[in-house]
């Protein structure tokens, strides 16, 4: 198998679907990844923006989803593990270059897209992450014409563009004060419109 697989499934999959944890732990107000991954949305996004990962990973490489997936249960099982003490603060940390072009959650999402597959579940986390990137960056407030201005110059994306839209949708709805419950319900409707070829 490809060794580029090998370093996608672990920036696409496992550093992603940690940084989505953290960021939204951020939005709960949590210590840690442990208690992150416990609130049951939070695992629900998670999981499923690792499988939209997983998907185009698969599609990409020709990797049968099978394996990719039972490694995605594991790597679950791991961020369940309070003895790693893995704070929301460390592994959300620089979320500048988490929001890079080539990185975790804008790559990730870049890739399912040219795979065919919208990345609802991702742009969560993305959203969540770019809130962390405007609350840390000094004199910067929340709001959309911010949120804009950092996609463009961090991760190098149009605000037209279609996952442009995906992510300020899911940041508008943070700043609204949507509920993880709420972001889920939303994200799933975006799925559920994506999949015209299921039957």
């Amino acid at each position: 198998e490809p060794f580029d697989f090998y370093l996608k499934r672990k920036l696409y999959i496992h550093n992603m679907g940690h940084a989505t944890c953290a960021y939204l732990g951020d939005l709960l107000k949590l210590q840690y990844i442990y208690q992150s991954i416990d609130v049951a949305d939070v695992r629900i996004l998670v999981q499923n923006a690792m499988l939209e990962s997983a998907v185009a990973l698969s599609k990409k490489y020709g990797v049968e989803l099978g394996g990719i997936v039972m490694h995605i249960t594991d790597l679950l099982n791991r961020f369940t593990n309070a003895a790693l003490k893995d704070t929301c603060a460390r592994v959300g940390g620089d979320p500048g270059r988490k929001l890079s072009p080539d990185d975790r959650l804008i790559g990730s999402s870049l890739l399912a897209l040219e795979q065919g597959i919208t990345p609802a579940y991702i742009a969560v986390g993305a959203a969540a992450g770019l809130h962390r990137y405007i609350n840390e960056a000094e004199g910067m407030e929340q709001n959309l014409e911010n949120a804009k201005a950092v996609l463009a110059e961090v991760s190098e994306l149009n605000a037209d563009s279609e996952l442009a839209k995906l992510i300020l949708g899911m940041y508008e709805k943070i700043l609204a004060g949507y509920s993880l419950k709420q972001l889920r319900l939303a994200a799933d409707a975006i799925k559920a419109a994506s999949l015209t070829d299921v039957i």
